[in-house]
């Protein structure tokens, strides 16, 4: 009875999750035949609720591109004081060999803040750590639906702040250090950004991947909800696709920006759920920008890079052509993408120039 029902379950996700016409042949052919081989086949976490995606998480993941990444040094868990609300987390930190103290990057993994964890990005944490020589800080900040928008963006923001405020204790350069993040993570490296202005911490880099900069587009009413897709061509481009649809985005927005208690009506124009709302945008951190062109963010990621040029700051974008939203997981060195590499190459370059290494 099990074997048939998995069977079942295969049989309509490789139906409904098949790539549609118009797209095979502008996306990567690597993608596509990622995608029809193994991708299809799995059924996302966004077509089942939270709390039957939590009775098994394997089971909605696409891990077959994915890797644990290289060994290094060392790799310590640490709990960090976080208060809005008050608490704790764990955060991974992985240090490369030498007597330090070492400059530090800080990751914020993906996930739509509702999914993800420490092992969502650890390859490219351990990429990152290896080749650059450089720690970097995996935060494991809390997430929808039991901590709701702005929670994880404070966890992330406090543990940035523990880390420098005890410097010698973590072994690290309280002068030398860079943000990032993909997806979910890379919106909140763009308030961060903002915040670290703010409080006079200089950062050597903001690295966003694949950001979110404007939901108004998942979370405001009509009309402006319309509006405001509108802006950005990227939205209708890719709005059914079976990897990542819009429909995935509003599952997301319905447990981190949820309608009870009036979160989503405060949210709405609030800067800190869309950054392109931000009322200064002056003197903000040098800011490298990931996107993927078969990508419903790719637009707005574009549109908030050129208006951080547009007020002087020092910006860089790359697109990954014919990539899908979260093609920088899968980085397997066998089984993954050559384009996915090259995200790890270009993302540690980057981070290495950053800190003058």
């Amino acid at each position: 009875m099990l074997s048939t029902t998995t069977t079942t379950v295969t049989e309509e996700c490789a139906q409904s999750h098949a790539i549609p016409e118009s797209l095979v042949n502008k996306l990567d052919p690597e993608w596509v035949k990622l995608w029809n081989d193994h991708g299809r086949y799995q059924q996302r976490a966004d077509e089942v609720s939270i709390e039957e995606y939590r009775k098994d998480p394997a089971a909605y993941s696409f891990t077959y591109p994915t890797w644990p990444g290289p060994d290094v040094h060392d790799v310590q868990d640490v709990q960090v004081p976080v208060t809005k609300p008050e608490g704790r987390i764990p955060v991974r930190v992985y240090t490369p060999k030498g007597h330090g103290p070492f400059p530090v990057h800080f990751n914020m993994h993906g996930g739509g803040w509702v999914l993800g964890g420490l092992k969502s990005e650890a390859a490219w944490c351990r990429s990152v750590c290896d080749r650059v020589g450089i720690k970097v800080v995996d935060i494991d900040y809390r997430m929808a639906p039991e901590f709701v928008f702005p929670a994880a963006i404070h966890d992330c923001w406090d543990t940035v702040k523990c880390f420098r405020a005890n410097a010698a204790k973590f072994n690290i350069m309280p002068a030398s250090i860079s943000i990032g993040g993909l997806s979910a993570g890379g919106h909140m490296t763009a308030v961060m950004s903002h915040m670290a202005r703010d409080e006079g911490v200089d950062l050597k880099l903001a690295l966003m991947v694949v950001p979110s900069t404007d939901l108004r587009w998942s979370i405001a009413s009509e009309p402006l909800r319309s509006e405001v897709a509108s802006r950005y061509p990227s939205i209708s481009l890719v709005e059914n696709n079976p990897w990542g649809p819009r429909g995935r985005m509003s599952w997301f927005m319905d447990y981190w920006v949820p309608e009870q208690l009036g979160v989503r009506q405060a949210a709405v124009n609030d800067w800190m759920a869309s950054p392109m709302l931000a009322e200064n945008f002056t003197s903000l951190a040098r800011t490298h920008i990931v996107t993927a062109e078969y990508d419903l963010s790719r637009d707005e990621s574009h549109v908030y890079g050129d208006k951080l040029r547009e007020h002087g700051n020092e910006v860089t974008m790359k697109c990954y052509q014919g990539m899908p939203h979260a093609f920088g997981h899968y980085n397997h060195p066998e089984r993954g993408m050559r384009k996915s590499r090259e995200y790890v190459d270009d993302t540690c370059e980057m981070i290495r120039s950053a800190h003058g290494l």
